[in-house]
């Protein structure tokens, strides 16, 4: 599910405006009246959810919310995850748009902008609820609200090979961005590389070498932080840190997690069901080597969300049974079936124990722990603005900088310059 969140990205900006466009260049829907009744017939549309596995969980929860409200009919639809935006597309220019609606942060940045969506911030008491980072990956810079409660979340955590991280005198595995830096030169001097991936705009993001991707109409990720660790990174190559295959792939693949797990680097990052999914499969004679810890910075938050159209005609219904929908004894339930990912409220990631697969592993108890933990601080890297297109462009020049053909600055300012060129909106 994390992967159809990043593949949309790139249409967007699009997406705004076409929307913009057939609202009337950026009309707004009329507001409703969410303070009525909870009444009458609604749609709730998820993408690509009715399955074996989802679809007993979704008529169960419309039938109990129509069970608590006798007056209230909740019609489930769900599309296929092929063409989703060009289906809410559709939907919005024929102001058919379901009453909610599973968006992610970037569809609802579409929609948002347009004057489709419901301002949850005002219209619900139940918005601090949620984890702050996944409330704030559905407010964006220029449009007032918040526009989804989160759903269901994912995130990243470090992993690191003990022996390996050992052969270069490192004895813990580094606790920071920094660390880790000076680490990689140690590992190097002993002929053992750290990294199989470079650094792009949104790990930078990560690190706190960029705050924003984009802001106030501009570009921002042509930091000098960013591009200090961008020449680091380069030093680091020359001593022998940085795989040939970080350079390689640079824009179209990340081969970290392969590397990792054939023992051919020392760090890696991923998701919070990796010990039991890949590694205890793929690589178990790794497991004994390997630790965990908890994301750097501001660890990257995936999310998907549930929002509510600003012209439901039922408006009340809706609102309530986004709420229902997501409350955290419904999330809990969701999220035991989407295993790996974290429900959307401060309360549920309070005891991961309540919703994680049980570990087959020691060492995926402690990741489940760490993640859940890190849900606090966890926040979504990029911009609704930021194409898919564009990091690949950027860590193109930034495999030309680690190589030294160019400056880290200079690989910064050609990034910016080509992603502002080639924003749509």
């Amino acid at each position: 599910m994390k992967h159809r969140t990043s593949a949309v990205i790139g249409l967007a900006a699009a997406a705004t405006l076409i929307l913009s466009g057939c609202t009337g260049g950026g009309a707004t829907a009329p507001e409703s009246n969410t303070g009525g009744e909870i009444s009458g017939e609604i749609t709730f549309q998820t993408w690509s959810l009715k399955n074996e596995k989802f679809t007993p969980y979704f008529e169960s929860l419309v039938k109990d919310f129509e069970k608590a409200h006798p007056d209230a009919k909740v019609n489930w639809i769900d599309q296929p995850g092929d063409g989703y935006e060009d289906k809410i597309l559709q939907q919005a220019e024929s102001g058919e748009l379901p009453d909610v609606i599973n968006l992610p942060p970037e569809y609802a940045y579409s929609l948002a902008s347009a004057g489709q969506l419901l301002d949850l911030g005002s219209a619900s008491k139940a918005i601090d609820d949620y984890v702050p980072g996944g409330v704030q990956a559905y407010e964006y810079d220029g449009v007032d609200g918040s526009f989804a409660f989160p759903w269901y979340l994912g995130t990243e955590l470090n992993y690191w090979n003990s022996s390996l991280l050992a052969k270069g005198g490192v004895t813990e595995p580094p606790a920071t961005f920094d660390e880790t830096l000076d680490a990689a030169q140690k590992l190097a001097d002993t002929g053992v590389p750290m990294f199989s991936s470079v650094p792009s705009p949104k790990m930078l993001q990560i690190v706190g070498a960029v705050k924003d991707i984009y802001k106030d109409g501009k570009f921002v990720f042509n930091t000098p932080e960013a591009a200090k660790v961008i020449d680091r990174y380069a030093e680091l190559y020359k001593a022998g840190a940085v795989t040939p295959e970080a350079l390689q792939g640079a824009g179209t693949s990340n081969s970290n997690i392969n590397n990792f797990n054939t023992g051919g680097v020392a760090w890696t990052t991923a998701g919070p069901n990796y010990i039991d999914k890949d590694v205890a499969v793929n690589a178990p004679n790794l497991l004994p080597d390997v630790a965990v810890t908890a994301g750097f910075g501001n660890p990257p938050l995936f999310v998907q969300g549930i929002s509510v159209a600003k012209n439901s005609k039922n408006a009340a219904t809706a609102l309530a049974f986004a709420e229902f929908a997501t409350n955290t004894k419904n999330q809990i339930a969701f999220v035991k079936l989407a295993a790996g990912f974290f429900p959307g409220t401060i309360e549920a990631n309070a005891d991961p124990a309540a919703f994680s697969e049980k570990p087959e592993n020691e060492l995926q108890g402690v990741a489940n722990d760490l993640a859940g933990k890190q849900m606090a601080d966890a926040r979504m890297t990029g911009a609704p603005q930021y194409t898919e297109a564009m990091e690949t462009y950027a860590k193109q020049q930034i495999a030309l900088a680690v190589t030294g053909e160019i400056s880290g600055k200079e690989a910064l300012d050609k990034s910016v310059e080509y992603a502002q060129q080639n924003v749509i909106g």
